[in-house]
């Protein structure tokens, strides 16, 4: 799923009176845009930044519904670069359990949460820079792989702009 939630246009003044040179900068246009992937049955899900786009990543956000498998799942989100090599990675400080429903949050500057708060959300910062070029992927999985038939709901909230 794909929605555009806002527009923005940065440009720059000039103020001609001061008798310096004059340079325009011209910023290119971002928009404020939501990914998501809700396919059931699945524990590892990915998101690539499609061509002629740039991205900035300003929040991840996860529910995870455990099967009731045993084991103990660590959710790990990771940075891909265009080859699918893993360049940055962040894990949530604990683990999910069997036949459990969870929330977690990525974002920059929360506060880096080692128990689910109000039993079911975890916080985990995030870096605030995380620019990916085309071809590039967030992966969402459960690092232990403890069952496939486990599911969840991917969303990335980004800027973006096209190039």
């Amino acid at each position: 799923m794909r929605k555009v939630l806002g527009q923005f246009r940065l440009s720059c003044d000039v103020n001609s009176e001061s008798g310096f040179p004059v340079t325009i900068v011209n910023f290119t246009d971002w928009q404020i845009w939501h990914e998501s992937d809700l396919t059931a049955n699945d524990n590892d899900k990915t998101i690539t930044v499609p061509a002629g786009y740039e991205w900035q990543v300003l929040w991840v956000y996860v529910e995870y519904t455990s099967d009731a498998n045993a084991g103990k799942r660590q959710l790990e989100l990771r940075i891909l670069d265009a080859g699918g090599n893993t360049i940055g990675q962040v894990r949530p400080g604990t683990t999910q359990a069997a036949s459990l429903t969870r929330n977690y949050m990525f974002a920059p500057s929360l506060a880096d949460l080692t128990g689910f708060r109000d039993t079911d959300h975890l916080m985990t910062p995030f870096p605030p820079t995380v620019f990916l070029p085309a071809g590039y992927s967030i992966q969402v999985l459960d690092n232990n792989n403890v069952s496939a038939a486990d599911d969840f709901d991917f969303h990335i909230h980004l800027a973006r702009r096209e190039l």
